[in-house]
């Protein structure tokens, strides 16, 4: 058996991840069942020594310090097309308009709030941001609703599916609709030291199956990326201070490449 852990994420994320992650193996049976493991770990060392309580593979965004100095496999291949990236923010409803068509200097004069264990805060304090790093998802949402912080940022891939919630807590929350913001940010596999086997397969059936591949992305996060509308969005760039040698090449910074096949 095959252990996938999938914590620590949105449901959108761990849905999409877990397919693909199916998809790429479906054809090594030696590699099947795959176990799909959702927990969630409180704290940051908790998650990274996940290899060492057992996972097998899991996605998680290149460079992640959490996993600093593990001993691990890298499989360098852009999961996500550089979708989570792109990013939009969270605000409490009455508070719209303060928020529309801002600088981003205005905009790091606000709190952004940052669950705990999420490596977005180490980024956005990189970037000159009052990063308030706290709670659980639903925690933050809640505290932007109470006008505890500010906003918050999610991916396209992600947002829509989170505040679509029927709770009373999200239907006085809104996406903002002048401003995104677009960080490099891949999503890639890491893999158990002693998973050859595993890494060689994921890499193999990514080049072998792109149009599947392909298919997946667009039945996941096509209509999400329709109704990002990031084309008529002013976006701010940011830097990402985590990311590693050598994936320049595997970003999708361009737009126009989240609607075009791989």
């Amino acid at each position: 058996m095959i252990t996938f852990w999938n914590g620590n994420k949105s449901v959108a994320r761990q849905e999409y991840e877990y397919q693909l992650f199916e998809l790429l193996v479906a054809d090594s049976k030696e590699l099947e069942p795959i176990h799909n493991d959702l927990t969630d770990y409180p704290a940051a060392e908790d998650e990274g020594a996940v290899f060492d309580n057992g996972a097998d593979a899991l996605v998680t965004i290149a460079g992640n310090k959490k996993f600093a100095g593990k001993p691990l496999i890298e499989v360098k291949i852009p999961l996500c097309r550089g979708l989570l990236g792109w990013r939009l923010m969270v605000v409490a409803r009455e508070r719209i308009d303060e928020f529309r068509d801002l600088t981003l200097a205005q905009l790091k004069s606000k709190r952004v709030g940052v669950p705990a264990t999420w490596v977005d805060a180490e980024l956005f304090r990189a970037n000159g941001f009052d990063v308030v790093e706290r709670g659980s998802l639903d925690d933050m949402l809640g505290w932007i609703e109470q006008g505890e912080v500010d906003f918050m940022t999610l991916g396209v891939n992600e947002i829509h599916d989170i505040l679509a919630d029927s709770n009373q807590q999200t239907r006085n929350l809104a996406i903002e609709p002048t401003l995104a913001l677009y960080y490099p940010f891949p999503v890639v596999f890491y893999v158990n030291k002693n998973g050859a086997q595993l890494a060689e397969c994921l890499g193999q059936q990514w080049q072998k199956k792109q149009q599947m591949v392909a298919e997946h992305f667009f039945a996941h996060y096509g209509e999400a990326i329709a109704k990002a509308d990031l084309a008529h969005r002013q976006v701010m760039t940011l830097t990402n201070p985590m990311l590693p040698e050598g994936y320049e090449a595997l970003i999708e910074a361009d737009l126009y490449r989240l609607t075009e096949p791989l």
